[in-house]
């Protein structure tokens, strides 16, 4: 085939006009993209167990009051067993070069009849401790104990810390407290940052479950703690104003919207299939789902928060069975789930 220089001419013309139409695209994407301010995926990874032990026949030969899982070199997961209490609750440690932290002391004595066994919360802890400093070849490492909110299943552990040498414990149950710890200077609308030594961590306010509820953020990890306002299973609104709840709900989904979330990560599992949870009080709960979430979960319980629902002329958020968690009244009121007990 013959091409007169006419045609040749076009061809090229036609071929300057594509590329200039790619490198337009190009420049609107880039754009679109710095307009986004996109996260740099960059964190510390970590591994979450496929199976979290619960009780029930292993509480024979599993004499752990916790299940330790090493997430990283930095970063403990204790899920309390459900041989000595049936709400087996999650506890977090994180390590930085200057201090660790602790959240939440667990549930205490809610024993199962099988084992007779009573927590020792500061063993289990010390253990993990222990462990992180001689990988570390350090003697000593200072602790901070505090609490994702105030509840007692898990704050039950707290005496055990008061007296604990090389230990800073913030008492529970007092937002004044956190404010002044943390330096939030207006609860709940203001966020803090609190320095382990080379590991930032921010602390959100999040009250709704609790006055003194807080989510925390590791920088580190891209990990979001959120405690009993965000987890697989009942997510009691005890705050009486419901626009508190979901103004919370709101920060976080605002806090996240320019972050990396990795995982969700709260202090229970109660489900035990989407829309289906475990009874109250239950010690072996052996088809539990995951713990983790995502921020997704968080985008759902924000719609959620918004639905409202009138009960002796005070409005309440709406109690729901979602797929991964169900919203409730008051604890232990919810309508949608409570299951009957496992046979």
């Amino acid at each position: 085939m013959k091409f007169s220089t006419k045609s040749w001419s076009k061809i090229a013309h036609m071929g300057i006009t594509i590329a200039v139409a790619i490198a337009a695209s190009s420049a609107a994407i880039a754009g679109s993209t710095e307009k986004q301010n996109l996260p740099e995926v960059k964190y510390e990874s970590g591994v979450l167990p496929k199976v979290w032990f619960s009780g029930g026949p292993g509480c024979a030969t599993f004499t752990d009051d916790f299940q330790v899982n090493k997430y990283n070199d930095n970063f403990y997961i204790l899920r309390q067993s459900g041989c000595t209490h049936t709400e087996k609750p999650f506890l977090y440690i994180l390590f930085g070069k200057n201090k660790a932290i602790l959240f939440d002391t667990g549930a205490g004595n809610n024993t199962d009849p099988t084992t007779g066994r009573v927590p020792n919360v500061v063993a289990a802890v010390d253990k993990v401790i222990n462990e992180w400093l001689a990988k570390n070849n350090r003697s000593s490492i200072p602790l901070v104990v505090t609490h994702l909110h105030s509840h007692w299943d898990h704050t039950w552990g707290d005496f055990q810390f008061e007296k604990r040498p090389n230990t800073t414990f913030v008492k529970s149950g007092d937002v004044g407290t956190l404010q002044s710890f943390f330096g939030i200077k207006n609860w709940p609308q203001d966020t803090a940052t609190f320095d382990l030594g080379g590991r930032i961590l921010d602390i959100i306010p999040i009250p709704g479950h609790d006055a003194t509820s807080i989510a925390v953020y590791d920088r580190a990890t891209a990990v979001l703690l959120s405690g009993d306002t965000v987890y697989p299973g009942r997510i009691y609104i005890n705050e009486p104003d419901p626009d508190l709840f979901q103004a919370s709900i709101q920060r976080l989904v605002d806090f996240t919207s320019t972050r990396l979330v990795v995982h969700v990560l709260g202090t229970h599992i109660e489900q035990r299939a989407p829309y289906l949870d475990y009874a109250i009080g239950e010690h072996y709960t052996p088809e539990e789902i995951p713990l983790e979430l995502g921020r997704a979960e968080l985008l759902e319980l924000l719609e959620a928060s918004k639905l409202r629902t009138e009960v002796g002329g005070k409005k309440q958020v709406t109690q729901k069975a979602y797929r991964d968690f169900t919203i409730c009244d008051v604890y232990p009121k919810c309508t949608p789930v409570n299951s009957a007990p496992r046979k």
